[in-house]
């Protein structure tokens, strides 16, 4: 079996590597192709992949490739996981939005707007490729904002496409640990959008309910989250356990204030860690790579969400650098093993509604549990959203739908219509200045027309 990684540059492609080289004899993989229109950082980011490799007992080579069709030819599974224009576009999207007032983050509000109009319009054209030279292969997107680009994919293309992300995973692990749980020993209900998501059920293996139980507490309501990011009676009052990313729907002034006063965003931080990893990396010894790799990831996982809710204060619990239940790797394991199972596993995956969520249209990609075997993927019957959640995500996904259509339809006018439906942004004169700044900066790769 060839797996093809799409955007191998990237730093988490070594994560990667350590999660595929659990994936046994029931998906015995030959190939890991590694693809990125970076030639010097896909050099860097192999020469650790294969360290990991080693390892780990991953016995597939690994191979770069100079040109995507041969790294897609015969693929029979594609991972995407790309930044067209790389950190310093996500750090222009996140000042640009910041200047202007607005939350400063990659994959929501005009950031993730930006974001989204880049990479969508990259994917679709890697998605003819892959119908091209791979038919038959599976997508699995990491590429975000996931929930767009799913969108765009499964709509525009003929890819099977499924979206991917940790997030709802390791909300799970984090609520379970607050509770003295073992995550394995849980069943998590779970509803929504990627980066919009909610927990609406929690039941053990005696199918006791207990989202009571956390609710009631606002000791454990704490311990669900890091840095403290909702108060314990806002989460009481709306009765449901947010992913962290509903932080910045639910507070964005406080997202805002934190992060100008940190004097940076979380983009220009992790611009800063990069720039000191590839040198590092460059000189290194063999024997070296994973502990300079396993550093970076240590800090790294230790601002993550810092600089928006704390203004920059570190984690001081320690964190895993491989768990066994949630993260990037983890997740992209589970549902390669899933698929090549007779017993279908509970995964939650961003994928086509097919009227599971009866407030979307059958079109729209949703993040819900699926089933997930060598039959494929099923979504689970999800009913109604909860009415305290159900007016955000319509407007969400509305937005959503209008920033597919900007980028598929080359349009500047929808690109605005959608900047001025997101809940972050909204109608204002600051909305269109936004527009005009990206465009500035990214007008190639918007591939956007006048009106």
């Amino acid at each position: 079996m060839k797996i093809t990684l799409i955007g191998a540059a990237g730093v988490r492609t070594p994560l990667l590597v350590h999660g595929l080289a659990g994936l046994g004899a029931a998906a015995h993989l030959d190939e890991l192709a590694l693809w990125d229109t970076n030639p010097e950082g896909l050099t860097a980011m192999k020469r650790v992949a294969e360290a990991m490799a080693k390892r780990q007992g991953l016995g597939a080579r690994l191979k770069a490739y100079a040109d995507p069709e041969a790294a897609l030819e015969g693929a029979s599974y594609v991972i995407s996981s790309i930044r067209v224009g790389g950190i310093e576009a996500r750090v222009k999207d996140e000042t640009i939005a910041l200047a202007h007032g607005f939350v400063g983050q990659e994959t929501v509000g005009a950031g993730g707007f930006a974001c989204a109009m880049r990479n969508l319009a990259t994917m679709l054209d890697y998605a003819k490729t892959i119908d091209r030279v791979a038919p038959k292969a599976t997508l699995i997107n990491f590429t975000n904002p996931v929930g767009i680009i799913s969108q765009g994919l499964l709509n525009h293309s003929g890819v099977n496409v499924i979206g991917v992300c940790d997030t709802p995973l390791e909300t799970f692990e984090s609520i379970a640990h607050a509770l003295d749980r073992n995550p394995f020993d849980l069943r998590f209900d779970y509803i929504g959008l990627n980066h919009l998501g909610w927990v609406r059920s929690i039941r053990d293996k005696q199918n006791t309910e207990l989202l009571p139980t956390v609710l009631a507490s606002p000791e454990i309501i704490q311990k669900c989250y890091r840095h403290g990011l909702f108060p314990s009676e806002f989460i009481q009052k709306l009765g449901l356990l947010p992913t962290e990313y509903l932080y910045f729907y639910y507070f964005p002034q406080a997202a805002i204030k934190n992060t100008k006063q940190s004097g940076q965003s979380r983009g220009q931080a992790i611009a800063a860690l990069n720039t000191r990893i590839f040198p590092k990396l460059a000189q290194a010894a063999d024997s070296q790579l994973i502990e300079i790799y396993e550093d970076y990831l240590r800090e790294r996982n230790a601002s993550y969400f810092s600089i928006e809710a704390t203004a920059g204060e570190r984690r001081r619990e320690n964190q895993e650098l491989y768990s066994k239940f949630s993260g990037y790797e983890r997740i992209a394991l589970l549902v390669l093993q899933a698929l090549h199972a007779e017993t279908p596993s509970l995964i939650p995956l961003t994928v086509r509604n097919d009227a599971a969520l009866e407030d979307l249209e059958v079109d729209d990609a949703v993040e819900l549990p699926c089933q997930v075997s060598s039959r494929g993927v099923r979504v689970l019957p999800a009913g109604r959203a909860p009415e305290a959640v159900r007016p955000l995500l319509l407007q969400v996904k509305q937005y959503e739908r209008l920033t597919v259509r900007a980028s598929v339809e080359h349009s500047r006018a929808m690109a605005l219509a959608a900047l001025e439906k997101n809940p972050l942004v909204g109608p204002s004169e600051a909305a269109e200045q936004v527009l005009d700044e990206y465009l500035k900066a990214f007008g190639k790769q918007m591939k956007l027309q006048a009106a």
